[in-house]
């Protein structure tokens, strides 16, 4: 793994690392301070580490090759586009009966879907 990738996993995982300790800590601090000024600074404390990998996901992206950012591209397009899709059909669904969709699962979504693009996007580069 050449320099660019340590920095990478390191800037990254401690990022994670942080967000991992600081959600649980967050949620039993917001108890009691629901709907306050306080209570919105403890909710938003896990929002800084997950900037933080953001920051460090971009500086990793401007050191790939052509054909790398390429492949990244295409797996955020696909998972940009799928996730519009699945949230689109579940809200009509919800004129149905479904249940609400919490929007707390799009994040998660995205990165599952950004995952399944990649391998798509590698597997036709090969």
């Amino acid at each position: 793994m050449d320099a660019s990738g340590k920095r990478y996993l390191k800037e990254f995982g401690g990022a994670m690392a942080a967000y991992t300790a600081i959600v649980p800590v967050s949620m039993w601090m917001l108890r009691g301070h629901e709907h306050t000024a306080l209570g919105y600074a403890i909710a938003f404390l896990p929002i800084i580490p997950s900037a933080l990998a953001l920051w460090a996901f971009m500086r990793m992206f401007r050191t790939l090759d052509e054909l790398q950012r390429r492949i990244q591209f295409e797996a955020v397009a696909f998972s940009f586009l799928a996730t519009c899709l699945i949230t689109l059909t579940w809200a009509f669904q919800q004129n149905a009966g479904l249940p609400r969709f919490d929007v707390s699962w799009v994040a998660p979504l995205l990165i599952l879907l950004w995952g399944l693009g990649l391998g798509i996007a590698k597997r036709r580069y090969e």
